[in-house]
């Protein structure tokens, strides 16, 4: 936590949409080590998908099939910072494992706003729990929803006993009113809640900053800013440690060279539409 504020670094899943989610070991370990060092409490993977269903991706797609080898890459650094992965329950999943035999400390479940069932959703809350991880829960496309949709959110997110809620901008269509009236209201229901901010059209430090005002519990960045389906990007890194007095240092710099490098190097793979 820095400054009252917990924070997701969402490159891996972000920008694997431009590789693939195919990462060198070293800058995934630089990575990891980069948020450690600065604080950061979660490293955000990929996904659980199935893959058979999405195959030949990288193995940050695959955050249950390929463990052992993600487990790999983490054996010796792996410390106070959480590794988080996202579970999207409009999509073909693979079967979970249980906490204890997994790399992955926390799961943020996806869904889209406007699909969202909650009978599923609480099926999926309740094994995800049983299991034994941390649980969030992300609504995609969320600018759109009126503050009485979001309000039920919160108070099933309550009713569930889970983490916290993120609200995405996956649009970027969110206002200043949007931002406030939500935050307040999921604290007034004893939720917590995060960000996540596209910059579409250059709102997204405007929205932070108004966030943090309001007392977000979490938000989401990503190192440059780079990432989406649709490269739409991402509230920045270097923008939030700033904003919270935080000095990236030659670290972040290294670690810039690195993500352009992977993007060079796996580019090929890119499924960005």
């Amino acid at each position: 936590m820095i400054n009252g504020i917990k924070i997701f670094d969402c490159t891996i899943r972000e920008v694997g949409y431009q590789t693939g989610w195919n990462f060198d070991d070293l800058f995934i370990r630089n990575l990891y080590k980069f948020a450690q060092g600065k604080g950061i409490d979660y490293l955000e993977l990929g996904f659980f998908h199935n893959e058979e269903a999405d195959p030949n991706r990288g193995i940050y797609r695959y955050c249950s099939s390929r463990n052992k080898e993600i487990a790999e890459v983490f054996k010796s650094i792996k410390n106070v910072t959480k590794i988080s992965a996202m579970r999207d329950v409009q999509r073909p999943l693979a079967n979970l494992l249980p906490k204890k035999n997994s790399v992955v400390d926390t799961i943020r479940l996806l869904t889209r706003s406007h699909e969202t069932d909650f009978e599923v959703l609480d099926r999926h809350v309740n094994e995800i729990m049983e299991l034994g991880y941390e649980v969030f829960l992300n609504f995609t496309s969320a600018g759109y929803n009126d503050i009485e949709k979001n309000i039920r959110f919160a108070e099933f997110a309550k009713s569930r006993g889970v983490e916290a809620i993120e609200f995405a901008d996956t649009e970027s269509v969110m206002t200043e009113k949007y931002v406030i009236d939500t935050i307040r209201e999921c604290h007034i229901a004893g939720v917590k809640l995060g960000v996540h901010l596209h910059d579409k059209n250059g709102t997204a430090e405007k929205l932070a900053d108004l966030a943090i005002k309001e007392g977000a519990d979490y938000m989401d960045v990503t190192h440059l800013g780079l990432g989406g389906k649709w490269r739409d990007g991402n509230l920045t890194m270097e923008y939030l440690l700033r904003k919270l007095e935080i000095n990236g240092g030659y670290e972040a710099t290294m670690i810039k060279n690195e993500l352009i490098e992977n993007l060079i190097k796996f580019h090929e793979f890119s499924v960005a539409e």
